[in-house]
């Protein structure tokens, strides 16, 4: 693996930062001695999935398919777009209830996105994709979809009619599940194929590979469009799609998850534990999908929905940002060790209380997630370059 670039750098530096607000809303919000406005809950949410994990993808993006002077250009306009973005949600509860704020740092955060996808895509050109590399393809091109729906329902929400009022939750359901159940999913595929193995196999190398990246393409894009049209039929076909992708992914990397494979540095379990809990998220989506077409109520399932969405976010997409950045910087082992045993017990803990409905697990285990990260991000924002790959900024 080369050195981390310096665009890469900036991105993680910046995704830190922004992280803090998620971090804090979380842990006051977690705990129950604040129940913070629906936009300021919109701001953690926000914060976390685009200040922290999608910068934390362009990060690896760029680092993982290589990138030149030009990168850094790129790199910070991403950081100005998603620091205006999540701005945009927190002003809303200090001005009026017509929102253009947001659709205008949607708007800016949507052209960064798109910049980003066009970027990895010309730089393949003519190269041969490994898997890795060709799931961060898919995975960038998905969170340009879900960006246009965002854009949509942050004009819907700023009373500018997109759909008809009746049709608006559909519009507000399939926005995040294009984020969650598609991007996420997809990126924190592609990054476990590049961290897990020393050397990434190319697709004509590992048809099987590519595969299991098109496999959780297509599910994402069919449960969201089951959303999106109200069409049960898709969302019965996008469970198997994914459960499917998350066997092949058990099946190829299984035996790195064996017992004896967890001894070593700390970098290497961040990437193992995410793939237990990628595979717990596909379990817990196959179970909300299962459920709705049932006829449950969304409402009865918000633990389990939420349960899922941390899993992802936290044990999944956090674990593998800690493990690039370990990989590039001056970090000492027992640091790291806090980071992962904090993030990793804390968000087990925290899903269990979630899924159990017992506010009092969460209690206990919030403040243990929380200083966890919070110990993570003053510990990377502090790290040196690793000694090794000093020379190898672009």
């Amino acid at each position: 693996m080369e050195g981390m670039p310096s665009a890469s750098r900036n991105l993680f530096r910046a995704a830190l930062v922004i992280f803090i607000v998620t971090v804090v809303i979380g842990i006051l919000n977690g705990i129950d001695v604040w129940d913070p406005p629906r936009n300021t809950l919109l701001t953690h949410v926000h914060a976390g999935t685009l200040g922290w994990i999608t910068l934390g993808v362009f990060a690896g993006a760029i680092w993982m398919i290589g990138g030149d002077d030009s990168t850094r250009a790129m790199a910070n306009f991403s950081i100005l777009a998603v620091a205006a973005y999540v701005l945009a949600f927190w002003s809303v509860d200090l001005t009026d209830t017509v929102s253009i704020q947001r659709p205008i740092g949607g708007t800016l955060a949507f052209i960064a996105m798109v910049w980003v996808f066009w970027w990895a895509l010309s730089s393949m050109r003519g190269r041969g994709y490994d898997v890795a590399q060709f799931g961060m393809v898919l995975a960038l091109a998905f969170l340009v979809f879900g960006a246009v729906l965002g854009v949509l329902l942050g004009l819907q929400l700023a009373d500018v009619e997109i759909v008809a009022p009746e049709n608006a939750e559909r519009l507000a359901e399939s926005h995040p599940g294009a984020m969650v159940a598609g991007f996420v999913v997809l990126a924190g595929l592609a990054l476990i194929e590049w961290l897990i193995q020393d050397k990434v196999p190319k697709v004509s190398e590992s048809k099987i590979g590519a595969a299991q990246m098109l496999l959780l393409l297509i599910a994402g894009v069919v449960l969201v469009l089951g959303f999106l049209l109200n069409i049960e039929e898709l969302l019965q076909v996008g469970v198997p799609l994914q459960v499917i992708g998350a066997i092949i992914l058990l099946g190829r990397h299984g035996k790195r998850l064996a017992p004896a494979e967890w001894a070593g540095d700390t970098e290497r379990k961040f990437v193992r534990v995410a793939v237990l809990g990628l595979v717990a998220v596909v379990v817990l989506i196959a179970y909300l999908i299962t459920e709705i077409v049932g006829g449950a109520e969304f409402t009865d399932l918000l633990g389990v929905a939420l349960a899922m969405d941390h899993i992802n976010f936290l044990l999944v997409s956090t674990s593998l940002i800690f493990a690039m950045m370990a990989r590039g910087s001056e970090v000492s082992e027992t640091a790291n060790r806090i980071i992962f045993w904090g993030l990793t017990v804390g968000v087990v803990g925290f899903a269990v209380g979630l899924l159990a409905e017992n506010a009092v697990t969460k209690r206990i285990f919030t403040p243990i997630l929380g200083l966890a990260l919070l110990h993570g991000i003053f510990t990377y924002l502090r790290a040196e370059p690793a000694r090794a790959m000093e020379t190898a900024d672009v």
